[in-house]
Formats: C-alpha cells, structure tokens, sequence
C-alpha cells in the first residue's frame, strides 16, 4: 500500500509537471511571437519612420514589456521544479528583471534620448526573445524531409524579402530622396548575396540608418541566416539533432557529423575575430576622417563588407574616394580580409589546426604530425598563382599598354585589382577609367572566382583547376584520375567539375543573350554588358558605372544572377531536378563517333 501511495503521489506530481509544461507550450505557441510581432512594429516604427517616441509607441512599449515581464516570471514559477531546464530557467528570470528595472526607469524619464534608448533596449530584448523562442522549436521544421538546396534558397530568398521591406523605410534614404521596390530588391539581392552590385550610391543615397540595414544584410547573407540559426540553437538551447547535422554537414559541405558542431563555432567565432582585428587595422589607416564615431564606423562597414567580399562602400567614390586615395594601409588591409574571407571556411579551420599543431610540436618536440588536406594546398596554389598572375597580366594590359589609372602606385593597384576582381568588388580606381584589355581580363578573373565553402562566388578555383586537368587527361586518352599533392583525385570529381563549367558558361551565354536583347538600341558595348553580367553571376559586384543605367528588366535578370551565383547553380539544378532512382536499363551498348 506504502509503495502504491508513493506511486500516486509520484503520477499526480508528474501530471502536475505534465499540465505546467503544456500550459508553458500553449503560451509559447501564441504569446511570444504576439509580443515579438509587437515589437517589431514598434521598433521599425521608432528607427524608419518617426526617428522619435511618439505617445502611443510609449504606452505599447510599456505594455510589452509588462507583459512579456510578467509572462517570464510566470514561467519560471511554473517550470521551476524542472531541474533540466535550469538553465533555460535562469535566462527567462534574467530577462524579466531586466526588462522591469527598464520599465520603471521608462516612466521617470519620457523624454531625452536616453528615453528613446530605453524604449529601443526594451523592444530589442522583447523581439531577440521572440526569436530565441522560434530558434528553440526550429528542430520541428527541420525535422521535416525537406531538400538542403531548398533550405538554403528559402532562407536566402526570406531575408532578402526583410531587406527589401527594411530598406523601404523612409529613414532609410537620405532626405528628399525615395527608394523604388526595384531599388530596394535589388541593393538588398546585392547586399545578402555579398556582391556589391548598386543602382543607388550607398554613400549618398541611404542615410545612417539604411547603411546599418545593408550592414545587417551582408553579415547575415555572408554568414547565412541557417548557419546563425543553428549557432544560436548550439548556444541558447541543448544543441542539434541528427537531422540537424546531416542538413547543416550537407549545408557546410563537413561530411564528418562529429564535427559539425566545430566547424559551426569556428565559421561564426572566425568571421567576427577576423572582422574585429580587420576594424582595427582600418581605423588605424582612416587618420584623414577626423570624427571618431564616423571613423569607426567606417571602419567596421569596410571590415564587414570586405571579409565578407560584399564589396559595398560607404564613400561617395568607394576606396578611389579623395579621404583614402593613396592610402597603401587601407588597400593593404582591404585586400587581407578579402583573401582569408575568400578562402573559405574549410581551407581556414584547416589551416588552423595545422598551425595550432605546429606550435603544439614545436613547444612540445612531440605530437601528431598534422598534414594538409589535399583541397586546402590546392586552394592555397591555385589563390596565390591567380593573384600573382592575375597582377602581371593586368600590370602589362592596364600600364604597360595602357595608361589606365592607379592608387597607391602600379604595382599596388595591379595587385588589388587581381585581388579585388575575383571575389570581393572593390574599386579603388574609376572603374569607367580602364582599358578594354584589362575588363577582358577581369572577366575571367570573376568567372574563376574564390575558393568552396566561403562567401566568395564564381566557379570557384578548385573547381576550374579540377576541370582543366581531367580535360587535359580527357585528350590524352587517359581514364586514371589527377594525381595532385601525391593523392589521386576521382575520375568522377573531374567530369563534374568539367560539367560545372560547362553548364556556368551555358548559363552565361543564355542570360548574355537575353541582355543583348533588353538593353537593344542603348548604346551599350557587348564588354560592359558582358562584365555587368559576369560581375553580377560571381557575386563579384564590380562595375563599370553601367548598373544605374540599365532597364528595369535588365535589373530583374541581374538580381537572378546574383541571387543563383550567391547560391550556387549546381545547388539550383540539384533542387529541382530530380535524382535518377532507375536501374542500369540493361540495353546494348553501341559507341558514337565525336571526333
């Protein structure tokens, strides 16, 4: 009877945590992203439309964060038996404490800017907890047998949407000045797609308040908003599913699933270090903006933007601007974030541990010998070999046969250019200034691209180098792989890069066409059509002063470009094409004559 009583209070118990959790859901369900949404009304309110506290967002403000106070300590009291969720616990309390003193200190102080910054904190932690709330259960739309391409392309294609509505804003546009859809959709494809490609001057054309908005666009388009999502869960929540490895593993090309969660923290920790160090570098270099907060901005934005190989600038003529013409330190500096950013995630992890097991050795005079993957000495070959070559030709085609202009001395702006042309779409020079040898150059320069697994576009190295080889083996008669750092690279990885290539330039050629056709009885050469095309198709950005004059449709069919380039055109054509699931259709074989 002892033992029966103790299982019915023991049941009675459980069901009391049972009807706790389900009233906790219930709330979860309908009151977080009620209040979010609220929040986030309010706080657009206040940045892009009144720029000040109006009464009525007083009053909501105040409400929501009563509200979601009192809705936090409610839960703690109700969950607060449930020692597995400790720590989940302890953020909520922590969160309705805060948002209490603010409150309080809210109603003694209406008016001043501190006001205003106390009812953007309040908005800002009510609408981060809406998130939060939403990353917590994105274990149930991922558990769903949904392809990784489509993934990727919905969550690409969502916050582009936001971007484009963020930067309709009418604080986002200087005075007098209006921002079109068009424009709108098309700076916020450029800015998550990291491409750089504008119709409007960033500098001139957006104010304060709508260069945060692009900033915000390409740190979450060069990062991914999946990759942030699934951070954020690592972080705030347990961590991540099985499913949630092999989509994320699939998303990040790591086929090894212990190490998902590494690489994950090592992108995220890796871009904002990197970004950190390279803000300091450039403020360092901006001794010619005299007021420190615009110094430091200016020095974060380029940072972001280069590591990130968006390419988008906040001076009115971009690094050929008068405030940084000359400057060897900021080209230098521009240039470094562009080459780490551009090798990718893979290749820099790999890269650290390699050094990291070099000191180890060295300090040590023992450990495990870390050697290379093949992919990272080929993508450190094959960057080196384009800059170094890609500086000489342009050297010889730019000022040996033409007197194209220069920052910072020939050789320097060679080197950028080379550096700049492949991935990232920076101009440190008039663009419109240079030689019609040099576009031709910097047209391939963009086709090739960065290097897998990071935000640069194009081919990619590995994937022209691989081609190029199995084609030379291909005439040849040979049916053996490449062999390349004394390891043999499948015949299959080579008929698919070759096939990449092919289907990029088919690509090419078809929208080429299709420009030709829009942009018919304009005046424009075939080169500058042609170098806005590729520039847009490699997420490269740079252009020669043609994007603003373009039509509407030729806009339309740039934004594509950018938005297949950002992505990847084989992802695009692995999403909605089916796989073949036949079997081998047992038929004779009889050979073709191609030659």
């Amino acid at each position: 009877m002892a033992l029966r009583g103790y299982d019915f209070f023991q049941m009675e118990e459980l069901d009391g945590q049972g009807d706790a959790r389900a009233s906790v859901q219930a709330c979860r369900k309908w009151l977080h992203p009620l209040l979010a949404l609220v929040s986030s009304i309010c706080l657009l309110g206040i940045i892009g439309w009144t720029g000040e506290v109006t009464d009525w967002q007083h009053w909501l403000t105040v409400f929501t964060g009563t509200a979601f106070a009192a809705e936090r300590g409610w839960v703690f009291h109700k969950l607060r038996d449930h020692h597995a969720e400790r720590r989940r616990l302890a953020y909520h309390a922590g969160l309705a404490g805060v948002v209490l003193v603010a409150i309080v200190l809210l109603l003694f102080s209406r008016t001043g800017y501190w006001s205003i910054g106390k009812h953007l904190f309040i908005q800002t932690v009510v609408l981060i907890s809406g998130l939060a709330s939403l990353i917590h259960h994105q274990g149930r739309f991922t558990a769903r047998a949904f392809h990784p391409g489509l993934v990727l392309m919905a969550s690409f294609l969502l916050i582009i949407v936001v971007g484009t509505l963020l930067l309709k804003m009418p604080r986002c546009t200087v005075a007098g000045q209006s921002c079109s859809w068009l424009d709108a959709a098309f700076t916020s494809t450029s800015a998550v797609c990291v491409t750089g490609l504008a119709v409007q001057n960033t500098a001139t054309f957006f104010s304060t308040t709508g260069q945060l908005v692009i900033l915000f666009l390409i740190q979450v388009g060069g990062l991914g908003i999946m990759t942030l999502t699934f951070f954020a869960a690592v972080v705030l929540f347990e961590g991540l599913s099985m499913h949630d490895r092999l989509l994320l593993g699939r998303m990040l090309q790591e086929n090894r699933l212990a190490r998902v969660n590494h690489t994950l923290a090592f992108i995220v920790i890796m871009t904002f270090v990197c970004e950190a160090v390279g803000a300091a570098v450039l403020y360092s270099s901006l001794g010619a903006i005299t007021d420190p907060g615009e110094r430091v901005f200016q020095s974060v934005f380029h940072s972001v933007s280069a590591f990130c190989n968006a390419g988008f600038s906040t001076l009115p003529d971009g690094l050929a601007d008068s405030s940084v013409k000359d400057n060897v330190l900021c080209q230098v500096g521009i240039m470094g974030l562009v080459v780490v950013g551009g090798l990718g995630a893979l290749t820099n992890e790999d890269l650290t541990q390699w050094t990291l097991a070099k000191v180890r050795r060295w300090r040590n005079e023992e450990g495990v010998r870390y050697r290379l993957r093949v992919q990272t000495r080929l993508v450190l070959a094959v960057t080196g070999a384009l800059i170094l070559g890609g500086a000489l030709v342009i050297l010889a085609t730019e000022y040996a046969l033409w007197n194209g202009p220069e920052n910072g001395g020939r050789i320097l702006s060679a080197f950028f250019h080379s550096v700049t042309t492949r991935t990232a779409g920076f101009n440190a020079v008039p663009m419109s200034g240079i030689g019609i040898l040099t576009m031709q150059v910097m047209i391939v320069l963009m086709l090739i691209g960065g290097s897998p697994g990071g935000t640069a576009g194009g081919l990619r190295t590995t994937t022209v180098v691989v081609a190029l080889g199995h084609l030379w083996l291909q005439l040849r008669s040979s049916g053996r792989g490449m062999v390349v750092f004394n390891r043999t690279i499948p015949a299959e990885t080579g008929s698919r890069a070759l096939g990449l290539v092919c289907l990029a330039i088919l690509w090419v050629a078809v929208n080429f066409v299709i420009l030709q056709y829009l942009e018919a009885g304009r005046g424009h050469s075939d080169t500058r059509l042609l170098f806005e095309l590729v520039s847009a198709f490699a997420t490269v950005g740079l252009s020669i002063d043609l994007t603003p004059a373009l039509s509407d449709g030729s806009k339309c069919l740039l934004i594509l470009n950018m938005f297949v380039g950002r992505l990847g055109l084989l992802t695009v054509l692995a999403t909605f094409i089916p796989p073949d699931h036949r079997p081998a259709s047992g038929k004779p074989g009889e050979n073709i004559l191609l030659i």
